[in-house]
């Protein structure tokens, strides 16, 4: 779940997004400040609010920046499934793709993080929206292409018992995760691809 891939962000606003990316994964939501995240990217106090002058401002664009990691990373897959890549294919690249956002796992936290604030927030939850259509409308492209029936419906339950995986996987010992989410993967997405 890299959030790396920015285009369009300055490096001084690249570098305070993922610090606060950071900053949040280690300490939640409460320990998101713009002092905290000065000092983790090794920045003059008062930088992070130069840019980004409220805590809300702060919030919403580290929301856009893990967004933007998550829909590089699944528009990747609908694209190989457009470039004949099998089912089964797409399905290990997949598989492939979450063991990956467990080796770097400060994304995978600090997304958690803010799908807790978006519960209480309405104003995060707005943030977080545009993200989530755009990824369930790549998967749910991907399920048309293998000829699932009720793609919308299907989709939402294979990202929601996902998210539910890679959240299980981080309270694992790290040697255990990448087999747990492989494992229970395949089995969540052979459920709805019975054809795998």
């Amino acid at each position: 779940m890299s959030a790396k891939d920015s285009s369009g962000l300055s490096p001084r606003m690249q570098l305070i997004l993922e610090s606060a990316t950071r900053v949040v994964a280690a300490g939640g939501m409460r320990g998101l400040t713009h002092r905290a995240v000065d000092a983790e990217a090794g920045l003059p106090q008062g930088s992070t609010s130069g840019y980004l002058r409220t805590r809300l401002a702060l919030v919403t664009a580290l929301t856009e920046f893990i967004a933007a990691g998550l829909i590089d990373s699944v528009e990747e897959l609908a694209g190989r499934q457009r470039a004949g890549e099998s089912d089964a294919a797409v399905v290990e690249r997949a598989l492939d793709l979450f063991a990956g956002w467990l080796r770097e796992p400060d994304a995978l936290l600090a997304k958690a993080e803010l799908a807790q604030e978006a519960t209480r927030r309405a104003e995060i939850a707005e943030a977080m929206a545009p993200a989530r259509e755009r990824i369930e409308a790549i998967v749910e492209q991907i399920l048309t292409v293998a000829e699932i029936d009720d793609v919308r419906t299907s989709a939402q339950a294979i990202i929601a018992a996902m998210e539910g995986v890679l959240t299980s996987a981080l309270s694992r010992p790290p040697a255990e995760r990448e087999t747990f989410v492989r494992d229970v993967g395949r089995r969540i997405i052979a459920a709805f691809i019975p054809t795998l």
